[in-house]
């Protein structure tokens, strides 16, 4: 079904608040400078438009990444995973592997390896590429949209 377009008092009602879903805040009336807005709204937007299981770097220290909270299927499993941070140290001066992979018990579960050992051969989501030098992360390449747009 398409979106429909809103009228005059639907927009009035959602003048000056926060998208619950998406955080993005509508703008009051007569915003200037808006360019501020714009930017965030459009980094929002670019965010979530694939945020399950994103992989980014994380506060908690130079090796640490945030793998984002998701839901996925894997072999007709669905998992819900909460989120959480994952220590990549033992990959200094590599490249780390991170995926997905149901722990079986219907359970996700994230999994981590060097590049020279590949990708698991099981059932898995290819999440992320992660580089590390002189213990600290240099690239994050992701790896989800393999899964998504495959055939």
């Amino acid at each position: 079904m398409p979106t429909p377009d809103l009228n005059s008092a639907a927009i009035d009602v959602l003048v000056d608040t926060r998208d619950e879903k998406t955080g993005l805040r509508y703008p009051p009336p007569g915003l200037q400078p808006y360019h501020a807005w714009l930017v965030d709204t459009i980094y929002r937007l670019a965010a979530g438009s694939a945020m399950d299981y994103r992989v980014a770097t994380d506060d908690a220290s130079s090796t640490t990444v945030y793998i984002a909270p998701g839901r996925a299927s894997i072999a007709d499993i669905p998992l819900a995973y909460a989120g959480g941070s994952l220590e990549l140290a033992p990959f200094n001066n590599n490249t780390a592997l991170v995926w997905l992979i149901d722990d079986g018990g219907g359970s996700p579960q994230i999994g981590t390896g060097p590049l020279s050992d590949g990708w698991p051969g099981g059932d898995h989501i290819k999440l992320a590429e992660v580089t590390l030098v002189s213990g600290t992360i240099a690239s994050i390449l992701d790896r989800r949209f393999e899964t998504i747009l495959s055939a």
